[in-house]
């Protein structure tokens, strides 16, 4: 699945004096499913050679960590929230 990435403004014509929230979006960033795959061997009883097989589920490949720069403007200052991808600036 392709990786798609944006920024969101809460308002994008805010007032003096207004704080605007800016959000990032990252979609496309899941895990790659799991995978069936077979574990097989051999056990010699008596010279005789016996295949055994079982099977496991792997997990699948982790999603890529994602993190978010500081967003820039000028006249503006960007603070940092809880949520990593949210950041709120009060416009002059």
């Amino acid at each position: 699945m392709a990786v798609e990435c944006e920024i969101n403004v809460d308002d994008a014509a805010p007032a003096h004096g207004q704080t605007i929230v800016v959000t990032y979006a990252v979609n496309g960033n899941d895990p790659i499913d799991p995978q069936q795959a077979t574990i097989s061997g051999v056990v010699v009883v008596g010279g005789q050679d016996n295949v055994v097989t079982t099977t496991i589920t792997l997990p699948g490949t982790p999603a890529a960590s994602v993190s978010y720069g500081q967003p820039t403007c000028p006249g503006l200052t960007f603070v940092a929230t809880a949520n990593p991808a949210v950041f709120t600036a009060v416009i002059p």
